[in-house]
């Protein structure tokens, strides 16, 4: 039985960088830019008013309020036909080019229309409401370094410079199967003996929320033919997620079908509750997982295990799920002896992070899991109201 912590750092060392693969940029949401990218123009291309007003000239404003003649009007997507001389402005909406003598936009709010086509400026403020071209980013400066994860900001600036397609680290595939001759599917009501399957679903909800796709494999019954027959399926996939099977009990045959089928198995527990029959394994560079049967564990595991895994495969630099320090609101109690994640509600109170442990009946307890947004991390032992604990929000 190993730490959590070495269990980890095995994991990351056996998880390879996947190569890069180039994609349309709806598809690259959420994934790892493997390219440097760089601006194709000027951003923003031209002077631009940064709200709805007028463009004026500062020098016919020293004394207010000032009455101006309108020249144009000027909606986003048009171009200035006449520069702004003396005692005259431009109507201008968000977005528009700013016309040459212009160089300050009063906004609407502080204007009132004269009958005669002209504008009173009542008042103006410290800005001067213009986006100078080029103040964001200049052409050819890099706009994206490698190794950012895309996220809908990075998707948009994408588009801005011109990126129909971009180059990223391939997601993995991932392959999920649920073991155990007890489990029936969610359509199904369980006979005696009988449980549905939820940890086919809550692991491919995992996979959705990391940004990955998975295909389910069903569910294996307890012999050693249907596991061999659906593993070896899920083998030639990046990853293999494999629910219950892998502790010792008499019906506990993943282990073994896992090594007649070649597998190398690196650890098959770890020093932590819930998910202590948690087992990984290789063959080349694919990664196998076996997660316990118990619904909590499964989930535990994946987001200590199969999470930093897939990311390491997707290209991230930091690949560890992030942590915060929180003080526990009551006291909470572990006993046995390993590291507990114990599911809990984090909120913010100030500049702290306070999480209360949820009440739970056990790995089982999906009800009760449902309603923590966090696992504090705790070693056997008492601790008091006010402890700083390592949390990781789910």
């Amino acid at each position: 039985m190993i730490e959590p912590q070495e269990a980890l750092r095995i994991v990351l060392e056996k998880s390879p960088r996947l190569e890069a693969v180039e994609v349309p940029l709806p598809e690259a949401d959420g994934a790892v830019l493997d390219e440097s990218v760089a601006s194709d123009s000027d951003l923003p291309p031209f002077d631009k008013s940064a709200m709805d007003g007028y463009a004026v000239r500062s020098a016919d404003l020293a004394r207010l309020p000032a009455d101006l003649a309108v020249v144009e009007s000027l909606p986003a997507g048009t171009a200035p036909t006449r520069p702004i001389q003396g005692g005259t402005c431009a109507k201008i909406m968000t977005g528009a080019p700013v016309p040459a003598g212009a160089d300050r936009v009063v906004k609407a709010e502080d204007t009132e229309a004269l009958p005669d086509g002209r504008v009173r400026i009542l008042r103006t403020d410290p800005g001067r409401n213009i986006c100078l071209r080029g103040e964001d980013v200049r052409k050819g400066e890099t706009v994206l370094e490698v190794g950012r994860v895309l996220r809908p900001p990075e998707i948009g600036l994408l588009a801005s410079v011109g990126r129909e397609r971009v180059r990223i680290v391939r997601r993995p595939t991932v392959a999920v199967l649920a073991t155990g001759d007890e489990l029936v599917s969610v359509s199904t009501v369980p006979g005696p003996g009988q449980i549905r399957d939820a940890n086919s679903w809550s692991l491919l909800a995992c996979c959705r929320r990391a940004g990955v796709g998975a295909e389910s494999l069903g569910v294996a019954r307890d012999t050693e033919a249907d596991l061999g027959d659906r593993i070896a399926r899920g083998l030639k996939r990046d990853v293999l997620l494999v629910s219950g099977g892998v502790s010792v009990g008499e019906w506990d045959l993943v282990p073994k079908v896992l090594r007649d089928l070649g597998v190398t198995i690196h650890f098959a527990t770890v020093r932590m509750k819930p998910g202590k029959p948690t087992l990984f394994a290789t063959l080349g560079r694919g990664l196998v997982f076996g997660l316990p049967g118990n619904p909590v564990s499964t989930i535990v595991g994946f987001h200590l295990f199969v999470l930093p895994a897939l990311r390491r495969m997707m290209g991230w630099v930091d690949p560890a799920p992030p942590t915060v320090t929180a003080t526990l609101a009551a006291p909470v109690k572990v006993r046995g002896g390993r590291t507990s994640f114990v599911p809990a509600v984090l909120r913010r109170e100030g500049e702290t992070w306070v999480a209360k442990a949820v009440e739970t009946r056990g790995s089982a307890d999906l009800v009760g899991f449902s309603r923590a947004d966090a696992l504090v991390v705790l070693e056997p032992g008492t601790h008091p109201a006010g402890t700083r604990v390592e949390a990781y929000p789910l």
